[in-house]
């Protein structure tokens, strides 16, 4: 006990339990700085410590004082008493009273009393880290640095039944406090401990083994320095740990804490566990950037923390002095493809000599070379199946050898040898033999890069990590044994002096029996991974052939972006849903050590890459990731509906037969489920699934277990569930339907399930749509005549500004006229009018065209008609169901008979597709857009009439307004281009009679072609005669047309109309085309050159019509149309 102590007093305290106490005295102790002048650090006690830390007597004085670890000259150092434990003389009779969250909250209390807002660090072990837990949670900002030691955030239920044991000691024993003491201290230390020690000694003056003394002794010092009532209140507080008490939401409170946390365990402490610490870390990683996880290696068990100082020191070094930092080795780890021969593997051995030479502490570890592991599993397949496969052995053995004449293959060589040719003979390998086999890979691949090192005067030692790293006998994905190969590693890179680079073998392994193992998927990067924390590696950096972690697989994404910086919890997001590079098992040995991981290029080593530590600058990112290989497992049972248990029937027979399941979803029944698993498990899924259900199919209960194959799991991390509808969307208009969709509880992640041969397409559309990046369109264009070549030219002239302000890309991938087809995946450029001629690709169909698109995974697509035949329109819906939204300037479509207009509508809306033809009736004006959403939105349309024509709207507007023949405006409007070469397709008044018919048809009206009463400007006797013949005789349509301009009231003109009457209400409405004389005070009779102009009359606007007039005729005009109806395409198709 310790007197003359300064304390705060509480008054009036309440319990958590209700109970109240008047007055709670709170002693304490500084060291080091003055209060209030250097950043605090508080300490709390264990079971029996107190708050004497530092000084001569001080328990942790090994950690905490002047140039100590804590350094008392830069820190002020405080440490509370709890209240009760007796060192400052007060003591509490009814423990019962209290738990462990009662204490932190008086400590808090002083904290404030104090004027402490913040402090530096907060460390406590044992029953002090448990309240440093409680006080975190109650005040998550009241320390910067959370440093938990041997303890944990609960109690468990080991600990609580340890705790009841020396309850019953307290209340029952005869000598209490000592024989508490003696059985606790075998949970503070270990059989190991107590084997190292002791020995089976005796004392033989006391005629005891050494151990039963050291027992005794330990009983009877605290005896003498502990009081009955403080064990019992500490205790007490050690088995009430718990900051989930009385909160609603257990998973989440501990995200509240905002500093940083560095969780210490200890590797064989059997009170709180290390289990149960590597549980706390992982749960908080998956979202807390600021956690780590640091293990202590000792046989002491949980006294470790009292005992290892040098460790401890080590651990939290770091933390208290930044400039203590020590020269840590770095682990680099060099993929297959780095490692291939040429550029790759002679700037893997640049690097590394590099690295070398700056002074850098390396270890490295390599995967296979190249195709090594590919081309070993193949050989092994021909082998079974008794093939030749000993020129494709001997081809591979050159491959090895052709880059060192030096280094010795031999024994490698020869092992292959013999593997391969007893599986020939047997016709037969298992898991184990394709194991050994696979092992040569990675065996070859060391010794070849440490002997290129040495040949170049670096020492370099190849490692068979088969010695180091020891697993189950799991043959293909064999589970590490972790004690054992962190021991065999540390021991063996103790030889390791800092001269010598060991090249460490990655994926391969060996059980207990020394038998070779694989590691499974990303077997080489889990190697390197675990090599990182076994030797307390400073960073580890993976070489690949990108330049880090992108949005997406660049493969398959051309303009994927580069993730800068990620945090350990982001990165084990991606991996968890198969991003490329990454995977859950690499993160969570970086993750537990706070090891920084840095994705690199060996093909480009001056890229910074992407960088992976304990923080992220960014807020929360977004990725997309792919995982193939997998297959759909449908299960169906209508006849299990409302049976209980069908699910976990399911899930244990997959488990059994070692299948695990990525992914579920299942509607709100046991009705059906689907699952992905491994492609290569399909089958045994199948086959053990049937024989578990096999009396429910005879019931007919289960109607079907069956499995798609060939599908690949896209997965949005990042997404909000929320936003999904956008890509979703977007993959519906590209005719692309996921098969399952899943999200995770957080709502922030969403996994599909596509058919494979849709992936690439599938991931751009995505990736366009999650990310903002630029829409890709693909545009085919039909037709290269004067529309269609003005229109390319406008499409590729105004591509960048497109791309600036809307931010969609705009491709044209193919441009077909009658005879050819110019096909480009990237886009056709300026030049395209003589790629075209080039071209060899000749009289193709649609279906090449569509093909194409497929091939290249082009998405967005859109088909423009630019041409004016009347055949290609019977493309229109193969080019539909091929997923292409469709644009025209071609009328046909619409005017031809109504049954393929209304087949063409059907198809386009099973298909989700678009079909826009603005510049059918108006060339660039907005008609028909106006006219759907009048008609759409209820409006009752009673009239439309308009001059359509902009060639006739010139010819007469021209005619009746100057004193001039009709042949000579006819002539002008020739020349100018204003009329086809043979003015009579226009004179004939087909063309406006079309454009009539289209508007009907836009009203939901049923009329043909035929219905159309058209007033033919051509005198009979000029309308069979040949084109050369009637060109040549225009004059003799003067006097027709003079008398017709005569016989006008005054004030009037010419205009030749299309008029569409009736009752629009039913099925069929009057469609006119005319020559008619207007007032010039009117808007049709107002109109100037080659204007076009709409009235459209409404029940709504009475007499006075909606008037749309514009420019209605001219390539470019139409050509702009078109430009337009494109981009509105693009625009909506989300």
């Amino acid at each position: 006990m310790k007197s003359n102590l300064p304390f705060i007093e509480i008054l009036s305290y309440t319990t958590e339990s209700g109970v109240q106490f008047e007055r709670i005295p709170l002693s304490y102790q500084l060291f080091g700085q003055t209060l209030g002048t250097a950043p605090v650090v508080l300490i709390n006690h264990a079971l029996t410590g107190n708050s004497n830390v530092a000084g001569e007597n001080g328990w942790w004085s090994a950690l905490i004082g002047d140039d100590k670890i804590i350094n008392t000259k830069k820190y002020t150092v405080l440490a509370f008493n709890i209240p009760g434990n007796g060192f400052d003389g007060f003591v509490i009779d009814e423990y019962k009273n209290f738990i462990a969250r009662d204490i932190a909250n008086l400590f808090l209390i002083g904290l404030q009393e104090l004027k402490i807002q913040q402090l530096f660090a907060l460390i406590g072990g044992s029953l002090g880290g448990g309240i440093a837990w409680e006080m975190a949670v109650l005040n998550p900002t009241i320390a910067q640095h959370l440093i938990p030691v041997a303890t944990d955030w609960k109690s468990t239920d080991w600990l609580i039944a340890n705790c009841q044991i020396q309850e019953q000691f307290l209340l029952n024993s005869s000598n209490p406090v000592h024989d508490a003491r003696m059985h606790a201290m075998l949970c503070y230390r270990t059989p190991a401990s107590f084997k190292k020690r002791f020995q089976r000694s005796k004392n033989e003056e006391l005629q005891l083994f050494n151990v039963e003394s050291w027992l005794l002794h330990h009983g009877k010092k605290l005896q003498e320095r502990y009081q009955l009532s403080s064990y019992k209140l500490m205790n007490q507080l050690l088995r009430t740990i718990d900051v989930t008490k009385d909160t609603e939401n257990n998973s989440t409170i501990l995200d509240k804490i905002v500093a940083d946390i560095h969780i210490i365990g200890v590797n064989s402490d059997l009170f709180f566990t290390a289990e149960e610490n590597k549980e706390t870390h992982q749960q908080l990683a998956i979202t807390k950037a600021n956690v780590t996880y640091n293990e202590i290696d000792s046989v002491h068990g949980h006294d470790a923390f009292l005992i290892e100082h040098k460790q401890l020191e080590k651990i939290i070094a770091p933390i208290f002095n930044k400039a203590a930092k020590t020269k840590k080795m770095k682990v680099v780890k060099f993929g297959g493809k780095s490692l291939a021969n040429g550029k790759g593997l002679s700037t893997v051995i640049d690097i590394i000599e590099e690295k070398v030479k700056s002074g850098e502490q390396i270890t490295v570890v390599v995967s296979a070379r190249g195709n090594t592991t590919d081309e070993l599993e193949e050989i092994l397949e021909k082998a079974v199946r008794n093939e030749t496969y000993k020129t494709q052995l001997l081809a591979f053995k050159e491959y090895q050898k052709s880059i060192s004449k030096t280094v010795d293959f031999s024994s490698e060589f020869l092992k292959l040898d013999t593997l391969f040719e007893g599986v020939r003979l047997l016709r037969d390998y298992s898991q184990k033999i394709k194991d050994e086999v696979l092992a040569q890979g990675e065996l070859l691949s060391v010794k070849l890069v440490a002997n290129l090192l040495n040949e170049r005067a670096m020492k370099a030692l190849p490692v068979d990590t088969r010695n180091l790293l020891k697993t189950d006998e799991n043959f293909g994905n064999a589970q590490l044994i972790g004690t054992f190969s962190k021991e065999n590693t540390i021991l063996y890179f103790k030889q390791f002096n800092g001269s010598t680079v060991p090249i460490v073998a990655g994926f391969i392994a060996s059980n207990l029996k020394n038998e070779t193992t694989t590691l499974g998927r990303n077997g080489s990067n889990y190697t390197a991974s675990l090599l990182a924390n076994y030797l307390d590696a400073e960073e580890l950096q993976n070489y690949t052939h990108v330049n880090g972690i992108y949005t997406a697989n660049p493969e398959l994404v051309s303009d994927a972006r580069k993730i800068e910086e990620l945090s350990y919890s982001e990165a084990n997001e991606l991996a968890s849903f198969g991003a490329n590079i990454l995977h859950a098992k690499t993160i969570i040995p970086l993750l537990e050590k706070n090891i920084k991981l840095r994705v690199l290029n060996t093909f480009n080593p001056t890229d910074k890459g992407t960088l992976i530590t304990s923080k992220s600058n960014s807020k929360g990112i977004k990725s997309i990731s792919v995982i193939d290989h997998v297959a759909l497992l449908n299960f169906e049972g209508r006849g299990l509906l409302g049976k209980v248990g069908v699910d976990a029937r399911i899930f244990s027979v997959l488990s059994a037969h070692n299948i695990s399941v990525s992914i579920v979803s299942q509607g709100s029944s046991e009705r059906g489920i689907g699952l992905i698993i491994n492609a290569d498990k399909a089958t045994a899924a199948i086959v053990a699934l049937e024989k578990e259900f096999e009396n429910d199919f005879y019931a007919q209960d289960v109607n079907k277990i069956a499995v798609v194959d060939d599908v690949s799991v896209i997965s949005i991390i990042g997404q909000d569930l929320s936003e999904f509808h956008h890509p979703y969307n977007a993959l519906i208009k590209n005719q692309i339907v996921p098969l399952l969709f899943n999200n995770t509880i957080t709502g922030k992640n969403v996994s599909l399930v596509v058919k494979k041969e849709q992936l690439h397409k599938a991931v751009n559309v995505i990736h366009g749509q999650v990310f903002g990046a630029a829409k890709k369109i693909n545009i085919a264009v039909f037709g290269k005549g004067l529309v269609g070549g003005t229109f390319i030219n406008q499409v590729l002239e105004n591509a960048t500004s497109v791309l600036e302000r809307r931010k969609i890309q705009l491709h044209i991938f193919a441009i077909a006229d009658s005879k050819k087809v110019l096909l480009s995946a990237s886009g056709v450029g300026k030049n395209w009018e003589s790629d075209l001629l080039a071209s060899n690709t000749e009289n193709i169909s649609i279906e090449t065209i569509i093909d194409y698109a497929k091939a290249h995974h082009l998405e967005n697509l859109i088909a423009v008609d630019n041409t004016a035949s009347p055949t290609f329109i019977n493309n229109y819906i193969p080019l539909v169901e091929a997923g292409f939204d469709l644009v025209s300037s071609n009328k046909i479509a619409n005017t031809v008979l109504h049954s393929f207009y209304a087949e063409l509508r059907e198809k386009l809306a099973v298909h989700n597709k678009s079909y826009l033809y603005e510049t059918n009736v108006g060339a660039g004006l907005p008609l028909i857009d106006t006219i759907k959403l009048l008609h759409e939105s209820g409006e009752n349309i009673t009239q439309i009439r308009g001059v359509f024509s902009g060639s006739l709207s010139y010819l007469f507007n021209r005619f009746s307004a100057d004193d001039v023949s009709f042949s000579t405006v006819l002539q002008e409007a020739i020349d100018q281009g204003f009329t086809e070469p043979d003015p009579r397709e226009d004179l004939c008044g087909n063309d406006v009679a079309r454009k009539l018919l289209i508007l009907a048809r836009e009203l939901d009206l049923e009329n043909e072609f035929e219905d159309c009463t058209v007033e033919n400007l051509i005198p009979a006797d000029f309308r069979t005669i040949a084109s050369k013949e009637f060109l040549s005789g225009l004059e003799k349509l003067d006097a027709h047309f003079q008398d017709i301009k005569n016989a006008q009231k005054e004030d009037h003109v010419l205009r030749y109309i299309g008029d569409l009457s009736g009752d629009l209400s039913q099925r069929k409405g009057v469609l006119e085309v005319k020559l008619v004389s207007v007032p010039t005070s009117s808007p049709l009779g107002a109109l100037k050159g080659a204007d076009a102009i709409f009235e459209i009359y409404t029940e709504s606007y009475g007499e006075q019509p909606i008037v749309i007039q514009g420019a209605g005729a001219g390539a470019k005009v139409t050509a702009r149309g078109v430009f337009g109806d494109v981009l509105r395409l693009a625009k909506n198709n989300n």
